[in-house]
């Protein structure tokens, strides 16, 4: 047996070292993201959970795998989780990060789909379809194989041009899936490097992508966060990730902590409709702050929630959407103070807000609010309103609902849900206006005011109310025109009238169509 000294093995042990640490400081990511490239370029394997990622590698007929493709993307996924959970952990929830299925090696597994096609068939623009069908059909006949309803799928590029930027199909998030390419250069190790041209985006845009597939929309992060944090990965973190300091949200955050890939409860529940109704809501600009406030009831809980805003006439994708998070006041209430400090842009600006309630079955409910900053000043102002109780409120008759290829029917306006909504019939003989509902409230009741929620689409313009103490006979209030806004809004009447029954006679939309829908309506008296 050969004998080795122990200063032998200090200095093999400091050369290692020292390799490994010359390796890793070629790579400029940042010493957040450092030991995160070290570890996807060493070979080690990804941390797989209960409900894993489904991870597809599919392969137009006449294309080929790329050269090291297991190894290079075993690599890219171990630092994309590593990147994760880093994020999660700095936000509170900890040991939370991306399930990936792994091999018997403890390496990244992955389904290996040969197309049917040519890349021809599965182009950028309306390709990830086919594949979605081809895949779907894979895991019908390999049912064991899907461990979840999220799936990556990465394609071999197409082309290169004359510069060697790679090129090819599908390439951006669609529901609970998501497309990226692979290319020979799809290497942690090449991140950062001063002569690499390509791998940020495409391994950014990878990450990227896969946000989409795990629920997360476009965001830019606060602003103090971005001075402290840099890019959100979600906004245009794909053009700095592994290169200059990228970052997870906390909005992010909040929503990932309830996706199914980050959960380690098995349920047959997942994204099942959480029941959810919003009954109280107020919001206002007090003391340099946004602050909302409010409650609600849900069968899913309710255990985060992400507040964005979205600057509406020149950011439609939101890439640069402040945002913050907040959990829930006990199991029925919310609070959040919202720094205006933090958003980059003010002067005159118009904002459309959405609050995101996350549930414990990764659902999302949603609710829009749109306001306008005046010289730097938010002006929103929504009050909560001492609305009639509707326990004993029913639907007398309706024109049309549309039950058969969405959840629309009339009742949903009466549900104390905004999430919710009444919708005409579409899906088999359509029907125009005018539409109109008939609210039975249970017993008469004095009231000088109405007060109406607009679905994000589908808005009601021109509205004429009627009145009726027995269904029979009716009183016009008179036609009115609703805001073409999803904030809440009052029709106020002159004087108190009295009456049980209301009818709500649609006459035109904002969009132009024949379609109408309406989430939720109130009475009230002041």
């Amino acid at each position: 047996m050969n004998k080795i000294s122990l200063s032998a093995v200090l200095l093999i042990a400091s050369l290692a070292v020292l390799a490994s640490c010359k390796r890793v400081s070629d790579v400029s990511v940042g010493e957040n993201l450092r030991a995160a490239n070290k570890f996807g370029a060493t070979g080690d394997g990804p941390q797989s959970g209960t409900n894993n990622l489904n991870v597809v590698y599919f392969i137009p007929s006449d294309l080929d795998t790329v050269p090291g493709y297991q190894k290079r993307l075993n690599g890219v996924m171990v630092y994309t989780q590593n990147f994760v959970s880093k994020w999660m952990n700095h936000w509170g929830f900890t040991n939370k990060t991306v399930g990936i299925p792994v091999d018997a090696q403890g390496k990244l597994r992955m389904a290996v789909i040969r197309g049917t096609y040519p890349k021809a068939q599965y182009p950028y623009e309306g390709g990830s379809a086919q594949m979605m069908t081809e895949i779907n059909a894979y895991y019908a006949a390999h049912p064991g194989e899907k461990t979840s309803d999220h799936i990556l799928v990465v394609t071999p590029t197409y082309s290169y041009d004359t510069n060697g930027y790679p090129s090819g199909g599908p390439f951006y998030g669609i529901g609970r899936w998501c497309f990226a390419l692979d290319y020979t250069g799809l290497d942690t190790l090449n991140l950062g490097k001063p002569n690499d041209k390509y791998s940020t985006i495409w391994i950014g845009g990878l990450a990227h992508e896969l946000g989409h597939g795990i629920n997360l929309p476009h965001n830019g992060g606060a602003e103090s966060q971005n001075v402290t944090f840099g890019t959100t990965l979600m906004g245009s973190g794909n053009s700095t990730f592994g290169k200059s300091p990228t970052y997870l949200s906390p909005a992010d955050a909040a929503i990932l902590a309830n996706c199914q890939v980050f959960s380690s409860t098995t349920r047959s529940d997942w994204y099942a409709a959480p029941g959810f109704q919003l009954t109280k809501f107020s919001a206002k600009y007090q003391s340099g702050n946004i602050i909302v406030s409010g409650k609600f009831s849900a069968v899913k809980a309710v255990k985060d929630i992400a507040l964005y805003h979205r600057i509406a006439a020149t950011d439609p994708g939101g890439y640069r959407s402040v945002t913050f998070a907040a959990k829930p006041i006990g199991t029925d209430s919310f609070y959040v103070s919202m720094p205006v400090s933090d958003f980059r842009e003010k002067g005159n600006t118009g904002y459309e807000f959405t609050i995101r309630y996350c549930h414990e079955n990764g659902s999302i409910s949603s609710q829009v609010i749109n306001y306008s900053f005046a010289n730097d000043i938010p002006q929103i102002n929504i009050a909560d309103k001492p609305v009639y109780s509707k326990t004993n409120w029913s639907i007398t008759s309706y024109s049309s609902q549309e039950t058969a290829s969405e959840s629309g029917a009339a009742t949903n306006v009466i549900d104390n849900s905004i999430s919710t909504y009444w919708h005409s019939r579409w899906s088999s003989s359509a029907t125009s206006y005018p539409h109109n509902l008939v609210i039975n409230m249970g017993a008469a009741k004095d009231v000088n005011r109405f007060t109406f929620w607009q679905r994000d689409s589908r808005r009601v313009k021109s509205m004429e109310i009627l009145t009726s103490n027995d269904a029979s006979t009716w009183t016009s209030l008179g036609t009115f025109t609703l805001q073409d806004t999803t904030n809440p809004q009052d029709i106020i009447l002159s004087t108190v009238k009295n009456f049980r029954y209301f009818k709500l006679n649609m006459k035109s939309s904002y969009d132009g169509t024949q379609f109408a829908a309406l989430a939720e309506v109130g009475t009230y008296k002041d």
